[in-house]
């Protein structure tokens, strides 16, 4: 299995209007391409065993359905690695592969500030995604084993 869990930038302080482009920039590099290349790394040796399981740590804030006005640099990274866990999920579906993003809620981390969840119960939706059946869904957005809207 590989897990993707990375995020920088949450800047809730930003508008798009007034945009950091270097935030931006370092955002879409960390939260989009490291996991993407670490998703194309790995893939053979997901594939090889025909049981692999690819997590895309996400986030509600990448969800086009609820997205609004703040954190550009964050919500619009944390969008388009949804959209990569869907064109990745199409591409390892014949490899027995099973690609799902999932987003932990707020969580209490460095990153998450005091007053989120804690941790372990953030991580119990990544460890869900992780561990499958094979038949199990494959491109698809979910927190606590519940899909979520894209």
């Amino acid at each position: 299995m590989l897990i993707n869990n990375a995020a920088i930038h949450y800047d809730t302080g930003s508008r798009a209007l007034l945009p950091d482009w270097t935030d931006i920039r370092e955002a879409f590099e960390t939260n989009v391409f490291g996991a993407w290349r670490a998703a194309s790394a790995f893939a053979p040796l997901l594939g090889a065993g025909g049981h692999g399981r690819l997590v895309n740590v996400s986030s509600e804030g990448g969800s086009l359905a609820s997205m609004g006005a703040g954190a550009p640099a964050y919500s619009t990274s944390k969008a388009t690695l949804n959209a990569l866990t869907c064109v990745l999920a199409a591409e390892l579906r014949g490899a027995g592969v099973l690609v799902n993003a999932v987003c932990p809620g707020w969580v209490a981390t460095d990153m998450g500030g005091p007053g989120g969840r804690p941790v372990a119960q953030g991580a119990a939706g990544i460890v869900w995604a992780a561990t499958l059946p094979d038949d199990g869904p494959t491109g698809g957005f979910f927190r606590d084993g519940k899909r979520l809207p894209w």
